[in-house]
């Protein structure tokens, strides 16, 4: 991606209000995205566009949260955007150009220091270049393009009103950025009171190249439903049309609970439109189906009936249902992965689980053959399956654990790697998208005996291969961490991640049953470790807050047979603004 950083400074005339400017090289027909609310005591914010002998001035209405307002940029040349603090605050704003979008992305002009991401954590990782990120939402392959949206607040790195976040890839580890995809409605951005959104969803393309978007509106204060289903379209991948709603009733069933959302939309066996909800009645989670015999999806759902019920006790709602066909010894077989919200596993204090259910599905029922945790240390939730034409059927999570969140604090986030679903041997695996290898600098070690000493992780990114001498043998990897005590250990019956960060916070078990363990093979991020056992027989994913990068990896007991680590290199850069903390700095003198 080429950087275009922007130049910000003030003007202070006798008798004026001191006056932000900033300037930045823009194209013709580029467009420009900036988001603006009224400063504290104002009622509205205004914001001047120079560009050549061009003077446009771009006016937001009154509003608690910043709003997007868009031009079209005429001309090339240097562009200058002034306003006026006293009146106007600036959280965002990203030129790109239409036709170019996809491989170059956006260009980011402006971030402030409550949304700027510095990248020092997950580069290795998707990941926003600002803002806040949540579950995976939309996700399909199209000529070769990979497309990720995902749940996104722009404005600060705490969760907010929901918008949708847009990356692609072409080998699902190099990413990206777009436009925001989907904005809440206006009237929630104006008062600061109404929580929601729009929640998350799944997108369909469509044989004259439009896709058909479905996500969840969420307005708290909304009755009867807080939450309905929601349908537009898109042809540029860009802007979505105006949304419908598509469902806004509850199902046919006795006590159902308040929850009812994260519409995932596949076309089922028999050719109709399917659509999974996730929900809850007086028993458990559950699992709906609603179906559609509509060309694009976008009218006429029927509900057909609960396909899966997951009994707990207090009543917790399902969430990010999916279902995806499986290939190879899977052919005829689906897989139904669904996350627990609010889910609390006792023997080891693991909380909002999520499960993968493998079986067979005709269109209007779903018979479970085989059952299993996605993730034996949880920090992989709200995945979302797709087929994809070259990989097959997988899937991508967010890398983070709800448990962990704290409404006062940032909380970065990433997205684990891809994920592959392959049914072998009658178990479900998820390993890595074979891409991931595309991320390999030098080979640092493929001797065991070095690796029993210990070897050095270049900027803490690095990735460990490692078969036992003999499968289900004792073993202790150790991660050597400034702040975390990382270890994982395999005793022949488990395979458990020691975890101790600092503080005095119970930390929950992270261990899965294991046996005949033979093969290894971790990632280690900044912030982010990967753990997939045995091609993916047994996976875990743990996010770590931190800055600091693991320093070193070391086989402290057990014998490999054989043994590799890797330097890894950075994924593609984030869109970083190089001059924007000076910037900052010299807007206060």
């Amino acid at each position: 991606m080429t950087l275009h950083t922007a130049s910000l400074f003030q003007t202070a005339p006798a008798g004026e209000s001191v006056m932000m400017h900033f300037t930045a090289p823009v194209r013709g027909g580029d467009v420009l995205d900036l988001w603006l609310r009224p400063a504290k005591g104002s009622q509205r914010s205004r914001l001047l566009v120079e560009l050549g002998d061009i003077r446009r001035e771009i006016e937001g209405g009154a509003s608690d949260d910043f709003q997007r307002q868009t031009c079209r940029l005429e001309q090339s040349g240097e562009a200058r955007l002034s306003y006026d603090p006293a009146t106007t605050e600036l959280s965002l704003a990203y030129v790109y150009t239409p036709a170019s979008v996809m491989e170059e992305g956006i260009r980011l002009l402006f971030t402030t220091e409550r949304n700027h991401n510095e990248g020092r954590r997950f580069p290795l990782h998707l990941q926003p270049p600002f803002g806040w990120m949540n579950d995976p939402n939309g996700l399909f392959e199209r000529d070769g393009v990979t497309h990720a949206f995902f749940q996104h607040y722009p404005h600060g790195k705490r969760w907010n009103t929901m918008h949708w976040g847009h990356a692609v890839s072409r080998n699902l580890v190099d990413w990206v950025h777009l436009p925001i995809f989907l904005d809440p409605p206006a009237h929630m951005l104006a008062d600061d009171r109404k929580v929601g959104g729009a929640f998350s969803g799944s997108i369909q393309p469509q044989a004259d190249g439009s896709v058909s978007v479905f996500f969840t509106d969420r307005d708290d204060d909304r009755a009867p439903r807080m939450e309905w289903q929601m349908g537009a379209s898109s042809r540029d991948l860009l802007t979505a049309s105006p949304a419908e709603p598509l469902l806004t009733d509850a199902p046919p069933i006795e006590a159902f609970g308040r929850d009812l959302r994260d519409p995932y939309v596949f076309r089922g066996p028999d050719g109709l439109w399917k659509m999974l909800l996730g929900g809850a009645d007086a028993k458990g989670g559950l699992v709906l189906l609603y179906e559609s015999e509509h060309a694009e999806g976008m009218a006429d759902w029927r509900f057909v009936g609960a396909i899966h019920a997951e009994p707990s006790s207090p009543s917790l709602p399902v969430e990010c249902p999916c279902m995806v066909p499986l290939t190879g010894e899977g052919e005829g077989l689906f897989v139904l992965i669904f996350g627990l919200i609010g889910y609390r596993d006792g023997p080891t204090r693991r909380r909002n689980l999520s499960f993968a259910l493998t079986g067979r599905f005709d269109g209007r029922s779903f018979e479970p053959i085989a059952r299993q945790e996605l993730d034996f240390i949880a920090d992989a939730y709200a995945f979302q399956g797709f087929v994809h034409g070259e990989h097959g059927p997988m899937g991508l999570a967010w890398a983070a654990n709800w448990t962990d969140f704290f409404k006062d604090r940032d909380f970065p986030s990433a997205m684990a790697f891809p994920r592959r679903l392959v049914w072998q041997g009658g178990a479900l695996l998820t390993p890595p998208v074979e891409t991931v290898a595309e991320l390999r600098g030098p080979l640092l070690t493929e001797s065991p005996a070095a690796l029993a000493e210990g070897v050095a992780l270049p900027a803490g990114l690095g990735e460990i291969l490692i078969e036992l001498a003999e499968p289900g043998a004792p073993f202790q990897l150790e991660l050597d961490h400034p702040t975390h005590r990382l270890a994982l250990i395999g005793d022949g019956a488990s395979l458990e991640l020691l975890f101790e960060p600092p503080g005095a916070r119970v930390v929950p078990r992270y261990a899965t049953p294991v046996s005949n363990l033979s093969r290894l093979r971790v990632f280690v991020d900044v912030g982010l470790v990967e753990i997939y056992a045995d091609d993916g027989r047994r996976c875990g994913t743990k996010r770590i807050d931190s800055d600091e990068p693991v320093r070193a990896v070391r086989l402290a007991s057990g014998t490999a047979a054989s043994a590799r680590v890797f330097a890894l290199r950075p994924a593609r850069a984030l869109p970083h603004l190089e001059t924007q903390m000076s910037a900052e700095r010299a807007g206060e003198e």
